[in-house]
């Protein structure tokens, strides 16, 4: 029996960019802040791999994936909002190796007119839990949420 191949580029751009753009994630290690993404950029090449009708599909695919990602933190009895801002770039996601995608996380740490030593320790205390917490969560949604939601495209 051959192999026959579907095509889930057009899918898996869409599922990935609804995925992340309208996630929340509360991260550990702060009061409560959440981090949420504005914009996802998906590129590269998806498909199923099947063998004959009842067999479980193979997901095969190498993407690419721009997040970019803001925290909001309350502050002062949560009458003020602190915002932090960046990117994370999902160099590597591929079907070889689903649960370790490769990313590299920036952050816009530029600061506010007028900003202390206080705002900037606040914001370097956010992006660390971003990547502490964050990028596990991302990575955790790449290989659990995407790949159930991609086998059931068949």
């Amino acid at each position: 029996m051959s192999w026959q191949e579907v095509n889930r580029n057009k899918w898996s751009k869409a599922f990935l960019t609804d995925l992340f753009t309208t996630a929340s994630i509360t991260l550990e290690g702060t009061e409560d802040a959440k981090m949420s993404f504005f914009r996802a950029d998906v590129t590269g090449d998806c498909s199923l791999a099947m063998k004959n009708e009842g067999a479980l599909p193979r997901p095969m695919f190498e993407l690419k994936l721009e997040l970019d990602w803001k925290v909001e933190q309350k502050v002062d009895s949560g009458k003020s909002i602190v915002e932090a801002k960046g990117q994370v770039e999902v160099t590597e996601f591929s079907s070889e190796d689903i649960s370790s995608p490769q990313m590299r996380l920036v952050c816009d740490n530029q600061l506010p007119p007028g900003a202390g030593a206080g705002f900037k320790d606040l914001i370097d205390k956010l992006n660390e839990a971003v990547r502490k917490h964050g990028l596990p969560e991302i990575s955790r949604m790449l290989a659990d949420e995407f790949i159930a939601a991609l086998k059931k495209q068949v």
